[in-house]
């Protein structure tokens, strides 16, 4: 079983450890050590919360907890099952971060590394014992530990609270958190009787570690979607791991590191090991792992897609299909609505209740949760900071028309940010709770659930949807910014005067622009025109802002055909419930006082991104661009504010085939996991 104490391989390695809890020195073995409290009451429903400092944190995978029935619980100072030796006698398996105060707070401060090994396993509880029951490297006392061990099933089993000091990685042990995920580590053919039947046929890579060859099982899926929710909770809660892996020149450091305890981020048992004795965790596919932690998501599923490929081909593939969705079944188009208004975003259809994720790694920094009659008027806006080209650039996306959980029930929900808003200052709370709009910053993920499908039924716009929108604060530069095509249109007020941008879709000349217009332009209108407007960047006042006043709507020239009432009646519908930026968010979160923005579509913003953290080259229409001319504010004939006030019925749609049927992965019983112990894997 990989060692525990010393350099555990970068996953749950079980590599037979030679250094053992590392607080620097031998561990003096007690007597009669209690127990830490179980953190919650237990429950026969599977768990998928982890524990930091008796904080529930959710992972959204199958957790059992140490103190779970079916838990594996290194608090405790006897071995299992053995007697003789360093087991006749009581030893605690952990040590103390020696930190003023056990809180995560504290811990946020000290925890900068994350430790993965192999466990040399083939299960889980064969790991636990191997690691519970090992004579520590300087004899004193039995035992080794790790916070988390992940079985072959993706089950994560958390063994102590994160504030304790795991004895798995020798001198990183007080600042890092260890991660065994069960894994045989070195193929040898010849055990194969004694092992699953899935090992005969399980990809296996070989790998070069400290100068030496070893051929070694891959992980399986499961368990890399449980290590990949694992490593995103802990980012987020841990600020000082990094998102990063030892690497030179875009190549994996496969070798102890000089000075292992000035790395922040995610290593293996390898990098810390300066006895380099240790190679776990082995085969791990690390580039898979940053693929998901610093990749791009589509905020929905949309067909068969969600993390965006790393190939042109299936890069190809997303686009049309997100396209598809946005622009052919859905309304709610770029960058106009009906009746010449700004749309800064994209609408995307999906099943009413799924997940939306976090498009990439970011801080909330602002929310609402409310609705306008059948609408959702809940957004989450998350500000990005990412470098693109080796330059930084700093975007928002804005996810709104999100369902979230109903008031009073935060404490239950399991949507990390909110989580953290239940056990915050309570007038976030409260305001969040009344509907108003809050300036928060929760870090988030690539991938995270930030809420849920919610539905619209406002003017032409009715269904299961998301609106999905891109901005900038300052134009963008260098060969990413040349990506797009910029228009200024930052003078127009409310309602669009670009000629190109209306005279696309207005069909009748009339220089109005209807929902059916815009609908059979989007289905099926000129393709060049439609691939040019998907690349402009337009300089406007945002839509939802604070600036954009009834007063100013009613008064525009363009609209003085159409009764008071109706245009009053026209800014409640399309604009004022859905306005949240004000002064107090350009106050708080640095955004232009002006609310004046750059607005990309989202889908050919976060492709554009993914395409460049790739190093490919999506096609691009060439030849046709979208002109920046105005036309003059005129009182129009027929403006059809009725898109608005009178639109057709649309019934909420709902899945054909009833509610998706899932197989609920669920932890099994102790007593079923067989103890297979074998010899050790991790060492040379």
């Amino acid at each position: 079983m990989a060692s525990r104490g010393f350099g555990l391989t970068s996953h749950p390695t079980l590599s037979a450890l030679l250094a053992v809890a590392f607080t620097g020195g031998a561990i003096a073995a007690v007597v009669a050590l209690p127990t830490r409290p179980a953190p919650a009451a237990e429950s026969s429903a599977p768990s998928t919360a982890i524990v930091v400092a008796g904080q529930p944190f959710d992972v959204g995978r199958p957790v059992v907890l140490w103190k779970d029935p079916q838990g594996f619980d290194a608090y405790q100072v006897r071995c299992i099952d053995q007697h003789g030796g360093c087991c006749d006698s009581d030893s605690k398996r952990y040590g103390s971060r020696k930190m003023e105060h056990d809180t995560v707070e504290d811990m946020q401060q000290q925890v900068s590394q994350l430790v993965l090994h192999f466990d040399g396993c083939v299960n889980s509880r064969s790991c636990f014992k191997s690691m519970h029951n090992r004579t520590r490297p300087s004899g004193n006392g039995c035992g080794l530990s790790a916070h988390f061990m992940v079985d072959a099933d993706g089950t994560i089993y958390q063994t102590l609270d994160l504030v304790e000091r795991a004895f798995h990685a020798e001198e990183a042990n007080a600042t890092s958190i260890g991660v065994e995920i069960c894994n045989r580590g070195k193929v040898d053919r010849s055990e194969w009787p004694k092992l699953p039947a899935e090992y005969r046929t399980r990809p296996t890579r070989d790998v070069l570690i400290n100068g030496e060859h070893h051929e070694a099982y891959d992980f399986r899926p499961e368990q890399y979607d449980s290590l990949v929710a694992l490593a995103r909770t802990l980012l987020r809660v841990f600020p000082k791991i990094k998102p990063q892996i030892p690497e030179q020149n875009g190549h994996v450091i496969m070798d102890t590191l000089p000075d292992p305890m000035s790395f922040a981020g995610i290593l293996g048992h390898l990098h810390v090991d300066l006895q380099r004795q240790k190679w776990d965790p082995g085969a791990l596919d690390w580039h898979r792992l940053m693929r998901a932690l610093n990749g791009f998501e589509l905020p929905v599923q949309i067909r068969s897609f969600t993390d965006l490929p790393r190939t042109q081909q299936d890069l190809v593939s997303v686009r049309r299909a997100a396209f598809y969705n946005a622009e052919e079944r859905a309304t709610g188009f770029f960058p106009v609505a009906a009746g010449r208004l700004w749309h800064s975003g994209v609408h995307i259809r999906a099943a009413i209740g799924s997940g939306v994720h976090a498009p990439t790694r970011g801080r909330i920094i602002a929310a609402r949760n409310a609705t306008a009659g059948a609408s959702s008027r809940s957004f989450v806006l998350i500000r990005h900071d990412l470098e693109v080209d080796d330059e930084p650039v700093t975007f928002y996306s804005l996810i709104a028309h999100i369902a979230l959980p109903s008031l009073g029930s935060y404490e239950a929900n399991t949507i990390p940010w909110l989580q953290s808003v239940a056990h915050g200052p309570v007038a976030i709370r409260a305001a969040l709770e009344a509907g108003e709009v809050v300036n928060i910053d929760e870090r988030v993920e690539a991938g995270d659930v930030i809420g849920h499908v919610g539905t619209v039924s406002r003017g032409p716009e009715q269904g299961p949807e998301i609106h999905f929108e891109i901005f900038t604060t300052e134009r963008l530069g260098g060969e990413f910014g040349r990506a797009f095509h910029y228009i200024n249109a930052a003078g127009d007020g409310p309602i669009t005067r670009r000629a190109d941008l209306i005279n696309m879709a207005d069909r009748n000349g009339d220089l109005e622009l209807s929902a059916d217009e815009l609908r059979q332009f989007f289905r099926s209108g000129d393709l060049d025109k439609r691939q040019a407007l998907r690349r402009v960047a337009i300089r406007h006042r945002h839509e939802w802002g604070d600036r954009t006043t009834e007063a100013e709507l009613v008064g525009l020239r363009e609209l003085a055909g159409i009764p008071e009432a109706e245009r009053k009646r026209l800014y409640k519908i399309a604009i004022e419930p859905y306005i949240f930026w004000d002064d107090e968010l350009s106050r708080v979160t640095g955004l232009p006082a002006n609310q004046t923005i750059y607005s990309y579509n989202a889908l050919t913003f976060l492709l554009e991104l993914a395409s460049r953290a790739a190093r490919i080259e999506l096609p691009k229409a060439r030849g046709r661009s979208v002109g920046e001319s105005g036309v003059e504010p005129r009182k129009l004939v027929a403006v059809p504010v009725t898109d608005w006030t009178e639109p057709k019925a649309s019934p909420v749609e709902t899945p054909i085939f009833g509610p998706l049927i899932g197989i609920r992965l669920g932890p099994r019983r102790r007593e079923d996991i067989p103890l297979i112990e074998l010899a050790p894997t991790d060492n040379r």
